[in-house]
């Protein structure tokens, strides 16, 4: 399991746990993370596996933004969702992009490595070099 923080340029923060873990235990880590490297977070975009008191309270209190994660169908006591949460929500398939194309590497996609670490070294990595490919999409060579 790996939990990521994207922003518009690509991958800020990243953590990695066992397989059989859900990834929303991480996500106070990350977010903090993400927070201070960039600065400020605005939203913080999850899916419903994300929807929790807990991972809402840290993205209220600790990061001062708005959660925009679907409420799962069994919640007891829904939280808001407005058509402009669905609109922001729709950004969130970037996060899925970015894990699509870090797959098509398969020492990530396979996780050979078995230590947290190393395997985590290995996730930036990839990360880092789709955003050198993206940059060097964009640098005119003519």
């Amino acid at each position: 399991v790996i939990a990521v923080a994207c922003d518009e340029d690509g991958v800020v923060a990243a953590d990695v746990a066992e397989g059989q873990r859900n990834d929303a235990p991480l996500a106070r880590g990350v977010l903090i993370e993400a927070r201070d490297a960039v600065g400020g977070v605005a939203e913080a975009l999850g899916d419903e596996g994300f929807d929790s008191d807990a991972v809402r309270d840290v993205v209220l209190d600790d990061l001062d933004a708005l959660p925009v994660i679907p409420n799962r169908r069994n919640r007891k006591e829904p939280w808001p969702w407005d058509d402009e949460m669905r609109e922001i929500y729709k950004q969130r398939n970037r996060v899925e992009r970015a894990f699509a194309k870090a797959k098509q590497f398969r020492r990530f996609a396979t996780r050979y490595e078995k230590l947290k670490d190393v395997y985590l070294g290995v996730a930036r990595l990839v990360f880092g070099f789709i955003h050198v490919r993206k940059l060097a999409e964009t640098v005119n060579t003519a």
